[in-house]
């Protein structure tokens, strides 16, 4: 799980496995495609200096 601000609802939301679709390899870590709580789909950069809990 990690924090993601939704682009579109705005809101800063936990986000859960089950909420991702799709992870790719970046430069930075990782590129996580994923819906929000509020049904957007969002693309997001986790870093790899994140946090892991």
């Amino acid at each position: 799980m990690f924090v993601h601000r939704c682009t579109s609802c705005e809101r800063r939301e936990l986000i859960f496995a089950d909420q991702l679709h799709g992870l790719e390899a970046h430069e930075d870590g990782f590129r996580v495609h994923l819906t929000c709580w509020c049904g957007a789909q969002q693309t997001a950069v986790v870093t790899r200096d994140v946090a892991v809990v």
